[in-house]
This record gives C-alpha cells, sequence and structure tokens, in this order.
C-alpha cells in the first residue's frame, strides 16, 4: 500500500491529485495519484532537472510517445518547464520482481519465458524508437496482472544522474563491462543487463554475486556466470547476451524474435513491426500471477515512467571515483566552496609516503574542497571532506554531495603528508589516498583499489 503524504508533499501536480507515496531515491518521490476521472496513475516529481536536461528528456519523452505500451507502462503526460518537474505515466499494481522472487523464489519454466519474452519487447520497443534505458534491473520490472512491465526509462539521466563510485549504485550487479570501465551505457548495455535481470530471476540472486563492489564490478569484466539452470531456448540467447564485447551481443530486436520465432532467421532494421511487438505481449502476458496486492512502497519503484533513458536510477551513489557517468553538474547546483578545483595533472603530490603509520601535525584538522577524476573517464567533481587528529592512525572521509561515508587508516606518514586506506565504507569502492600539506591546501590523490586505475585529484582547504 502507498505511505500517506508527508507535511511537504503538494497536494496536486498539475491536474493530478495525490494520493500516496509509492517510493523515493534520488531523483525524486513517486506518487500514487488520480487524474481528473479518477483513474489510478503514477506521478514522478522529478527532484531536479537542469536546462541541458530539459531539453533531452522532452526529446526523448516525444520518441517515446510514439511507443505501444505492450510491455512498459505507457507515458501519459509530463511537464518538465514547470517549478516542478512530472512525469505521468499508467499505475501499475503488482511487485517488483526483486521482491516477487525475494518472498516466493525464482521463477520456473513458462513463467521464467514469459518475463524473458516480455521484457525482451519492451526492450525492442523502445530502442526502435531510439531510446536507451540506462539501468535496467529486477526492481525496474514490475509484475502486473498482464505480464511484466519495464519502468523507469530515462529519468536518471535527465537528471544528471550521480555516479558510482562505490557501490551497488544503479545496482552495479546488473552493469555492463563497457559502462565499468566508464563508457556510456549504450542499447547493448541495456541487452547486458537484461541477461543478468533473466538469470537473476532463474536463480534467485544476482548473477555476479552480490558480495564486495570489487568483487562484483571484478566477476562481470573477468568471469562468466553459471547458466545451467536456465532452459537450452533461453539458455543460449542469454549467454550470448553476456557477451563481453558489446558488438558481440545481439540487438534487442534480434533478441525478441529469437525468444518468439526461433526460426524466424535474423531480423531486419527499422520500426519494430507491431504484429511482432503484439505477439511478444501475448506470449509474455502469462508470466506473473494476477496478484492485486500493492508491494510495499520502500521495495517497490512505483509504477515509475516509461519514458526516458536512464543513466543510473536511485543512485545512492559513491566514493570517490566512478564508473558510470552522468551529466556534470551545472555551477548553479555545486555547492559553495573555498576549495580550488583541481584538475588532473595540475601539481597533486601522488607518491605514497612511506614512514610511520600515523597522521602528522602538518594535515590534522578539517579540510574539505572539490576532487577531480582523471582525464580518462570524464566524470563527474565531487565535494569531500576529510577529518584527520594528530598522532592517530585513523581518519574519517565523507562525500558532501552523495552522503557516502569511510574509515581512513594510515598506510605511511611523512612530515607533510600521509597516505590512508579508505576502507568500511558501505557502497564505496575501496581505494589508497594519498594527502600532502602545501601552504595552507591539502593535495587530495586517490587512486581505486579494484585496478581499474581511476583517480581523483583536487586541494582542500580547512573547515
Amino acid at each position: 500500500m502507498p505511505l500517506p503524504l508527508t507535511p511537504g508533499d503538494p497536494p496536486s501536480l498539475g491536474e493530478f491529485r495525490l494520493a500516496g507515496r509509492l517510493g523515493e531515491g534520488g531523483q525524486g518521490v513517486v506518487y500514487l495519484a488520480h487524474d481528473p476521472s479518477g483513474r489510478q496513475v503514477a506521478v514522478k516529481l522529478l527532484s531536479r532537472v537542469d536546462p541541458e536536461s530539459r531539453a533531452r528528456l522532452e526529446r526523448e519523452l516525444t520518441a517515446l510517445s510514439s511507443v505501444a505500451s505492450f510491455c512498459t507502462a505507457r507515458l501519459l503526460k509530463a511537464d518538465v518547464t514547470g517549478r516542478r518537474p512530472y512525469v505521468v505515466s499508467e499505475y501499475v499494481e503488482g511487485p517488483a520482481l526483486d521482491r516477487r522472487v525475494a518472498e516466493r523464489g525464482p521463477l520456473r519454466d513458462g513463467d521464467l519465458e514469459r518475463l524473458a519474452v516480455g521484457t525482451a519487447t519492451a526492450l525492442a520497443a523502445v530502442h526502435a524508437a531510439g531510446v536507451v534505458h540506462r539501468d535496467f534491473k529486477p526492481a525496474n520490472v514490475l509484475l502486473g496482472p498482464d505480464g511484466p512491465r519495464v519502468v523507469d526509462f530515462g529519468i536518471a539521466r535527465a537528471e544528471g544522474a550521480s555516479t558510482l563510485t562505490s557501490g551497488l549504485i544503479g545496482t552495479p550487479a546488473y552493469l555492463s563491462p563497457e559502462q565499468i570501465a566508464g563508457t556510456p551505457a549504450t542499447q547493448a548495455s541495456d541487452v547486458f543487463a537484461w541477461a543478468s535481470t533473466v538469470l537473476f530471476a532463474a536463480t534467485g540472486a544476482p548473477p555476479f554475486g552480490a558480495d564486495t563492489v570489487a568483487a562484483v564490478l571484478n566477476r562481470i569484466i573477468n568471469h562468466q556466470p553459471d547458466l545451467s539452470v536456465l532452459p537450452p531456448r533461453l539458455r543460449g540467447l542469454v549467454g550470448a547476451c553476456l557477451s563481453k564485447a558489446p558488438a558481440a551481443r545481439p540487438t534487442a530486436r534480434e533478441l525478441m524474435v529469437g525468444l518468439v520465432d526461433p526460426s524466424g532467421g535474423t531480423p531486419g532494421t527499422g520500426p519494430l513491426p507491431r504484429d511482432v511487438a503484439e505477439q511478444g505481449a501475448r506470449i509474455a502476458a502469462g508470466a506473473t500471477e494476477p496478484s492485486r496486492r500493492s508491494a510495499p512502497a520502500a521495495r517497490r519503484r512505483g509504477p515509475l515512467l516509461a519514458g526516458v533513458s536512464v543513466a543510473a536510477a536511485l543512485l545512492v551513489a559513491g566514493g570517490t571515483a566512478v564508473w558510470l557517468t552522468g551529466l556534470p553538474e551545472t555551477s548553479a547546483e555545486r555547492p559553495a566552496s573555498t576549495a580550488e578545483p583541481s584538475q588532473p595533472g595540475t601539481g597533486v603530490p601522488s607518491e605514497p609516503a612511506t614512514g610511520p603509520a600515523e597522521i602528522p601535525d602538518a594535515v590534522e584538522g578539517v579540510w574539505g574542497g572539490f576532487i577531480t577524476p582523471n582525464i580518462a573517464l570524464g566524470l563527474q567533481e565531487h565535494d569531500v571532506q576529510v577529518t584527520l587528529e594528530s598522532g592517530e592512525t585513523t581518519g574519517k572521509w565523507a562525500e558532501a554531495d552523495t552522503g557516502c561515508v569511510g574509515k581512513l587508516t594510515a598506510l605511511g606518514s611523512g612530515r607533510n603528508t600521509v597516505t590512508m586506506s579508505l576502507t568500511d565504507a558501505g557502497q564505496c569502492v575501496p581505494g589508497t589516498l594519498t594527502l600532502t600539506r602545501k601552504g595552507d591546501r591539502l593535495g587530495y590523490h586517490w587512486t581505486d583499489g579494484i585496478g581499474f586505475g581511476s583517480t581523483y585529484t583536487g586541494w582542500l582547504t580547512r573547515r
């Protein structure tokens, strides 16, 4: 059931009267609402949309307006130009796939195959409109009475998605190898995530594990999951979709046709034929039990939007250095700071300290400022803060714009420098940090602990 509205929630958005909260994340709040006729709809109030993002969102919404809602939540209306930008979609009553699997176990036989067909049909239809999902995962598949619906296309990217430094942000368990390497998501990335989601539905667990972020990302890049649980008809297609090379994966259209008509040969290009999409939707219609129970709001990402394109939906974000690129922050969004932003290569010391493993007097205090990623990945700046006490072996680390926190442990020091490991950071990527005092500033040089070679550098000042 939806949660009650809070005192800060608006009573309505446009002509839609809000009735309760379905969920909340970094992108905004999803409400259950009623249109003027009394019909239930899902309304997503976007937390922030900069001018560039508004223009992109409008273009993608226009493209998606031509997509038949066979296996998506139908887009009803959007207002992204007003003071409170929002998007309205069809309300899908039913649990998200992750909730269904947690409560009742993996899908089997026909249920699994119909889920695969329905979600592949949704991707094929949306890709034909030129849109990339960018965050396909079990939480974004709702199991409605008439079959699975893929939701939440594009909102995170439209809002300038947060970055992934650490953990299950945008859910790294469903990221593609190229996204981890810093390449923007493409339709091929969606196909990889589709295969991971189908394998989750069949096994009840993320295909590349759910332990540490470093371990999950390493498996995605270097290992193949066990596909033996899948029926033969799905095994080959899922395996092809999990190819490490994007170009080696089938397109969503080829995937859907292979599921619906394995003897149909290689499909052509161009708009997805309506009869083919309808056939996929019919096959998918029996994929779930016609339960009318609403999933708990916290687990149900809501009947979000079948519109737009996603960079990393509902990101909690993290640490320092990340793999999933998003829109750069605008100057208006960037918090005020007296720190001087630094670009890679501007003289921030990086040589690890080799002396006693304790914090020297020179770096004691609370320091903060913006750090910048290495040029190769072209990621966003972050506002960080470190708290250090002379003579101690540990300190505190936090990222103000994402809420990520971690523990710093001294590995070595010099008169004006200390090298520390970032650990115990929850969903944050571990790494090694060298802090060096120069005048009234503290040089910051961070290297990831996963082995991908990403770095963040900057100059911090006292806070």
